[in-house]
């Protein structure tokens, strides 16, 4: 496994670290830092993305520029994507983006438990911020819209915020196929049937893009398999104050969409136990009466 983590800060630029270990954690050795706590961590889960990571990086600071952010990939990846990264961080940690942290962890083949929702999860494990917003690498989730996720979760005390692509102020034209569309709306229709109360003020609950109350979510309580990690953290958590923010969903920066048959296999089985486990949840509210 490749564990590295670099701090970029202009006064203090200590240097990326790179541990072999057996399994996937995440080192401490720079937490608490003489810079202050993070306000957001942005977990942006990874793999074979080497053509993303650059300009993601890159957007990231900017968009965060004055607000302290920690960047946690987690990284599946079996291509240069790790490297890149450290790169990268290493790049920034000279001088050019005050108050940005860049960590990752490297999932080895063999430890990628829960796919890319399992990996979210273990990014909300490590995250140090109050705020945790969960995106995607490949510059189809606009980092300039994490601020608004914010804004929004403050004013209208939100414990979670989806960016949507389908409520009134969304666009899906990042799609890349009129079929990816219909299949994207049906999942999220079917969604919605299964689970109306906990759905209902979620307009696009298979969105890779949002904003949680980092208290709010018991991750051990989460179940997580493939990618629709929204979905598993909206049913199985007790209380969330919802919002929404639309946006564009953009086109594809690098790289090919990892959709395909075998996510859309994954997603009717966790869909499956999440519905047996809602049943299983409601019964034993009706035998505590």
């Amino acid at each position: 496994m490749r564990h590295m983590e670099a701090r970029v800060n202009a006064e203090a630029s200590p240097p990326l670290t790179a541990v072999p270990d057996h399994e996937p954690r995440w080192s401490g050795a720079l937490q608490g830092a003489s810079v202050g706590a993070p306000q957001v961590s942005l977990i942006v889960p990874t793999r074979n993305e080497v053509g993303n990571i650059r300009p993601l990086i890159a957007r990231i600071a900017t968009a965060q520029r004055g607000v302290p952010t920690e960047v946690l990939f987690v990284d599946d990846s079996d291509d240069e994507t790790p490297t890149v990264i450290a790169t990268m961080a290493e790049k920034f940690a000279e001088n050019l983006a005050p108050g940005l942290t860049v960590r990752m962890l490297h999932r080895p083949a063999g430890a990628r438990r829960g796919g890319l929702g399992g990996g979210v999860v273990e990014g909300f494990r490590a995250a140090r911020a109050p705020w945790v917003c969960v995106m995607d690498a490949d510059l189809q989730h606009p980092p300039e819209l994490v601020q608004s996720l914010l804004d929004t979760a403050k004013a209208q005390d939100a414990s979670l915020v989806v960016a949507s692509r389908y409520c009134t102020t969304g666009d899906s034209a990042g799609l890349s196929s009129r079929s990816r569309v219909l299949v994207s709306r049906a999942a999220s229709a079917s969604a919605k049937l299964l689970f109306p109360r906990r759905l209902r003020k979620i307009t696009d609950p298979m969105s890779g893009f949002f904003l949680v109350d980092r208290n709010a979510v018991d991750e051990n309580a989460l179940r997580p398999s493939g990618f629709k990690i929204l979905l598993e953290i909206a049913v199985r958590t007790e209380g969330l104050r919802v919002a929404e923010v639309g946006y564009a969903f953009g086109d594809r920066h690098s790289g090919e969409s990892k959709s395909g048959g075998r996510e859309g296999m994954r997603f009717v089985l966790h869909v499956g136990h999440l519905r047996g486990a809602t049943l299983r949840r409601s019964r034993a509210a009706r035998g505590r009466r």
